[in-house]
């Protein structure tokens, strides 16, 4: 006797790579599975049991396998916000960040060339998983569940002391996060609880740590002990998580940099893992702005008695406008800051700070060299990004 099995994704999932709910009824010789429904639900916050965003059905299978690929819906509930960058205090992922989907249905299946039987595959939250707006590498072909705790990829953090930034940690059952240490080089050291357990809301599952030197120069969440101003002989520090079976781990290292010639710009981005992410460029910037127009011809009236008014021209300019870029540079960084450089050219919400406001920049898109010690023995990225608004505004 057999019946037919599921396979979901669990938790987490990366809704830029596929994402396949599957079922199949090929155990025995005459096995059938012969239709399949799908309803997702998917919500930021509480797990939803309302209305579906999404109702599929398939009446055929292939080697008695329904499958259906659902990351494309997934994708388009995603809302992206980089306000929490300045927060003091730990904080939950932004709505719209992490996404609960909850996939039921039924199915219709013949056991062993018996009738056919129809019967509910999935009901209430049986299958629920999280997810977010990220992607798997080529050699993960068949994407395996996050379970690490920093989203974000390995890299010596370099920051201006007056830098906010915060560092997203995916806060799940198997690795809580219960404190967070900030252990300076030489200097002082303190430790704060975590006070976000994982919970049922899936904004609690990515916890933003305010971990970037005005951030803890701000705070209250850590002693005067850690606050920059009281470090000044020092200028690196480590980010210590502890975790509830007790184990430890150093998940970030900051290294504070000093730029007295060059003004350093700070971009946002949202990583491989879906999550909001910063990197500082020091060195040399350029801006350029790039003008476009249309051009009509004018008729110019002329006879014996008038002479027409050169200031008046037969070629005529209108819609006239202009996108500035911004060509920055790294500054020497390690060889680990290939992967953050890929992530940004991969993302697709990126912004600038301007001022105490992020706006919109794409990424100038193309082949670049991945640098290594051997090779360049300074590593320096040079990239550059083009506002994704026009110099005058024709927003309506």
């Amino acid at each position: 006797m057999s019946v037919p099995v599921i396979a979901t994704p669990s938790s987490l999932a990366m809704a830029r790579s596929p994402q396949f709910i599957t079922g199949k009824n090929n155990a025995l010789t005459n096995d059938q599975l012969q239709a399949m429904s799908l309803s997702l639900k998917i919500a930021s916050g509480a797990i939803p049991s309302g209305t579906a965003n999404y109702t599929l059905s398939k009446d055929y299978s292939i080697n008695q396998v329904i499958n259906f690929e659902v990351s494309d819906l997934v994708r388009s509930e995603f809302y992206h916000d980089f306000s929490i960058w300045n927060d003091l205090g730990f904080t939950q992922s932004p709505q719209g960040e992490v996404l609960w989907v909850v996939p039921t249905g039924d199915w219709r299946y013949s056991n062993n060339g018996a009738a056919p039987d129809t019967a509910v595959w999935a009901s209430g939250s049986t299958y629920k998983y999280l997810t977010t707006d990220g992607w798997a590498t080529m050699t993960n072909i068949t994407p395996t569940s996050v379970t690490q705790s920093l989203l974000a990829t390995s890299r010596e953090r370099q920051v201006l002391v007056t830098n906010y930034e915060v560092l997203p940690i995916y806060q799940n059952a198997t690795n809580e996060v219960t404190k967070v240490s900030i252990l300076w080089r030489g200097g002082g050291a303190d430790n704060a609880s975590i006070t976000i357990p994982p919970s049922n809301d899936s904004r609690d599952a990515v916890v933003y740590l305010p971990v970037g030197p005005a951030n803890l120069q701000n705070t209250t969440v850590w002693g005067s002990s850690i606050k920059p101003s009281n470090n000044t002989n020092y200028d690196t520090y480590d980010v210590e998580l502890t975790y509830a079976s007790g184990a430890t781990a150093i998940i970030a290292t900051y290294k504070l940099i000093c730029e007295p010639r060059y003004t350093p710009y700070q971009i946002a981005f949202i990583n491989r893992y879906g999550v909001a992410d910063f990197i500082t460029f020091f060195k040399r910037s350029d801006e350029r702005g790039t003008f476009t127009q249309d051009v009509y011809q004018k008729s110019i009236y002329n006879d014996g008695f008038t002479t027409p008014s050169l200031e008046v021209g037969k070629y005529n300019s209108f819609n006239v406008n202009s996108r500035n870029s911004l060509t920055l540079n790294t500054g020497f960084v390690d060889q680990d800051y290939d992967e953050t450089i890929k992530d940004i050219l991969m993302s697709e919400y990126v912004a600038v700070l301007d001022g105490s406001n992020w706006v919109s920049v794409q990424p100038d898109r193309g082949s670049i060299e991945y640098q290594k010690h051997v090779n360049q023995k300074l590593i320096n990225y040079t990239l550059t990004f083009t506002y994704a608004f026009d110099e005058r505004s024709l927003v309506r």
